[in-house]
Order: C-alpha cells, then sequence, then structure tokens
C-alpha cells in the first residue's frame, strides 16, 4: 500500500468543498432590505432631500432614489413619517473610563488600572456601549484608557452579538511619552502607566508599539503629541515613525494635541486628525486647512456642564463668571476653525460622569456645535459625514451606494433643532434593525410596497 499523500489529500478536499460552496443549488440567498425614508438627511451637503428609499443588500447601500419597487425576496421597513440619517458617529469616546469628578485625572487612570482591572473596565464599557446604540450611535471611535486592549476585546463581543452596542473602532494604549498623562507616580512604579500606555522611547520603538497594535487588532492608532498634565511630548520623530509603519498596514493615525506646538509637530509627522486641538493658532488652522487636516472638536455643551454642576454642593461649585468664560473658551474654538475652512469632527469626549447614561451624554455634547454657531444641520454633518472620514475605510456616515448600511429615524426634522434626535424611533446596522427602546420600525411582509 503506497503511502497517503497528505497535500494532495487536502487539495481535493479544498477544491470539492469550494466546488460545493460555490454551486448555485446550495448558494445562501442575498439578505434584501428595502427602506423607505419619509424625510432623508444628505450627510455630505448637510441637507434634508425629501422622501427616498433606500435598497440594501447584505449590509451595505447598493441604491438610492425616490422610487425603488421592492424585490419578491426583500424585507420592507416603512420609515415615511420619520427623518433618516445617517447613525450618529462619536469620533472621540473613552467607554472603559469614567472620571467621577472628586478626584484628579490621574489618580483616576491609576484607581482603574490597580483596583477595576481590565476585566471590570470591559463589562462597564459593554453598558455605556449599549447607551450609545439606545441614542442612535451607531458607530463609536475609542481612542484607548482602556488597559491592555481590553477595547479589542469589547469590540469583538459586540460584533459577534454577545452584547448589543454600536460598531467600535479602537486604538488600544495609546503611544505616549514616558509617563503618558498619569501624573503623580512615583519612582518605580512606572508599570501603571505602561498598563495604559504604550510609552515610547525612539522612532524604533515607535514602529514596534505599531505593530504591536496590529497584531492586536487595532483600528487605528492614537498618538500623545503632547501628554498634559505631564510636561512630556512624543518627538516629531518618533510620530512621524508611527505614522509610516501605519501607513503600510492600512491603519489610521490620530493625535492628542492640545497646544500649538504639539499640533504643529503632529502636523510635521504626518498626522492628518487633530484630537482637541486646544491653542491652536490662527496660522496653525489655516496649516491645517492646506493639508487638508481634520479637527475633532470635544466640547461641552452647557446642558451638559449643568448637569455636572447639578452633582456639586452649592459651596463648590465655580462662580458664574467662570462658567461662562469656559463656555466662550469652548465655542471659540469651534468658531475659529469653522472660519479658517477646517473640517471639524464631533467627539464628546465624556469620560465625566454627568448623572446620566453614557450615550445619552455623548448626545447632549452635540448641542456645543449649535452653541459655537453651527446649524443643526451643520452639528449633524460633523457626527455623520464628517466623523465618518476619521475611520478606517470611510464606508460610514454617508447613505450612498457602496456605504454601510447605518441609519437612524426620528420624529421631526434633526436639521432644524437637534432636540428631535431624542425622539428615536429606529436604529439599523449593517441592514439590521437593533433593538432599542421606544422604536417602531419593523420589516413587513416580502414585496409589501
Amino acid at each position: 500500500m503506497q503511502p497517503v499523500n497528505r497535500i494532495s489529500c487536502a487539495a481535493l478536499a479544498l477544491a470539492c468543498g469550494l466546488g460545493f460552496a460555490l454551486s448555485p443549488s446550495s448558494a445562501q440567498a442575498r439578505d434584501v432590505l428595502i427602506v423607505r425614508a419619509g424625510n432623508l438627511f444628505d450627510s455630505k451637503d448637510g441637507v434634508m432631500r425629501g422622501s427616498h428609499d433606500l435598497l440594501i443588500e447584505d449590509g451595505r447601500v447598493v441604491q438610492v432614489a425616490r422610487k425603488i419597487d421592492a424585490p419578491p425576496n426583500a424585507r420592507v421597513v416603512d420609515l415615511s413619517q420619520y427623518a433618516v440619517l445617517p447613525g450618529l458617529i462619536d469620533a472621540h469616546a473613552h467607554l472603559l473610563m469614567e472620571h467621577p469628578g472628586n478626584e484628579g485625572a490621574g489618580e483616576t487612570g491609576i484607581r482603574e488600572v490597580v483596583r477595576e482591572g481590565d476585566a471590570l473596565r470591559a463589562l462597564r464599557g459593554a453598558a455605556r456601549a449599549r447607551s450609545y446604540l439606545e441614542e442612535g450611535f451607531t458607530s463609536v471611535r475609542d481612542l484607548g484608557n482602556s488597559g491592555r486592549f481590553a477595547d479589542v476585546a469589547l469590540r469583538r463581543a459586540i460584533s459577534e452579538g454577545v452584547l448589543p452596542g454600536p460598531r467600535l473602532y479602537v486604538s488600544g494604549p495609546g503611544l505616549a511619552p514616558h509617563g503618558g498623562q498619569l501624573d503623580g507616580i512615583g519612582p518605580g512604579h512606572g508599570d501603571i502607566a505602561a498598563h495604559e500606555y504604550r510609552e515610547v522611547a525612539g522612532a524604533d520603538d515607535a514602529r514596534s508599539a505599531v505593530r504591536e497594535g496590529a497584531v492586536q487588532g487595532v483600528d487605528q492608532i492614537k498618538l500623545y503629541a503632547n501628554a498634559s498634565p505631564n510636561p512630556t511630548s512624543l518627538t516629531v520623530a518618533e510620530m512621524r515613525a508611527a505614522v509610516e509603519e501605519a501607513s503600510g498596514m492600512g491603519l489610521t493615525v490620530t493625535a492628542h494635541a492640545t497646544s500649538d506646538r504639539a499640533i504643529g509637530a503632529a502636523l510635521d509627522a504626518g498626522v492628518r486628525t487633530i484630537e482637541h486641538g486646544r491653542g491652536a493658532s490662527a496660522a496653525t488652522l489655516a496649516r491645517m486647512k492646506r493639508e487638508d487636516a481634520t479637527f475633532v472638536a470635544t466640547e461641552w455643551s452647557r446642558g451638559l456642564i449643568d448637569l455636572q454642576l447639578a452633582q456639586l454642593p452649592e459651596s463648590q461649585r465655580p462662580p458664574a463668571s467662570r462658567i461662562e468664560g469656559l463656555i466662550a473658551e469652548s465655542s471659540g474654538r469651534i468658531a475659529a476653525a469653522r472660519s479658517a475652512g477646517v473640517e471639524i469632527a464631533f467627539g464628546s469626549d465624556v469620560y465625566v460622569d454627568f448623572g446620566v447614561p453614557r450615550g445619552e451624554a455623548a448626545r447632549l455634547a452635540l448641542d456645543s456645535f449649535v452653541e459655537a454657531g453651527m446649524s443643526p444641520a451643520q452639528a449633524l454633518r460633523s457626527a455623520t459625514f464628517v466623523a465618518g472620514r476619521t475611520v478606517k475605510g470611510a464606508d460610514v456616515g454617508e447613505l450612498k451606494p457602496g456605504a454601510r448600511a447605518d441609519l437612524i429615524a426620528v420624529e421631526g426634522d434633526p436639521t432644524k433643532t437637534l432636540s428631535t434626535l431624542a425622539d428615536l424611533r429606529c436604529v439599523i446596522i449593517d441592514g439590521q434593525i437593533r433593538s432599542v427602546p421606544g422604536a417602531t420600525c419593523s420589516p413587513q411582509t416580502p414585496g409589501a410596497r
């Protein structure tokens, strides 16, 4: 008896398997969905387009038109009484972190690393993720402060359907200078910061850090162009090395930058998405415009500030003049970027406990854009089309052929007032209806008009 040729058998099995999978009789039927929108939001141009139908196949938008006849095998979702828009996107979140307000930010980081750990933080992050879904957010860009890749685990659980939540785009530990943002760590305890940040020492190490993140499955690389309150920063050479390495692996890169110098250094390194952007000079904003850099504004609205103040004893509340000054500074940052023509994406950065679910706090944070002079339609564009440009693939934030079929339906016209976002009636992610409180959408009989 001749010895078994294992390679030939394996090849035969593979060929047979492929032949079976491709045979017409066993091919899986395509999932086809028709959505009847009463008033469709064009997120690229920031306007409502009136009644439109959307043809969705296997989670992707195939056609958008005034009228589409439903194929015989299609499910039909009638949203003709509602405004339909792309799912909201929070481009700057920290699902695995919460600052209670009675401790310094560094103390929060140390406590979460030492006393909570990755597992508990991920479980709490799951609850926050669900609250985002219930407020109409279909994508969330989570940017670190999540231990050693616990955000990757949370993203996987949601994508597998184990947990309800929006699609997550995660970064793992941000690449940071020594100590990260954890101030007050004494000598001999540096491993605490190393658990929360990927400390970088030199350009070669920056490349290695990007490779580590890629192996763990991150969607983007976050850099700390500065690491306030610590006085440290990544060098331009370190950031440039990270940008080059990430580009070769198809990963996007963003930079935390809260000074004009830090923003300039990140731009010098080739970063084209800037988080926070505080301290940007007119010259730097003009440069951002020339180089097509996106500014992820992370401002808190008056409503959020009021919620935070309500949790403080009256004796601990700042003077009204101080609050008004902070709001003016916040609005001024957005107004200055708008004047320079810089694209502004919405990011909530609501890692503080405001006494309401995290998703609700994020939705309320969008009001800061209107308070800074944007129209509701422009604010929605920042939280859909522009925010979608910050994530890998750029196939979210717009309802057009080829895009992911992520959409929400609300009562009223959200381009007139953002308060209509609270009247959520339907959430669809990848063409699948998600269960949220108050939802009224459900597929009709296949083929129904």
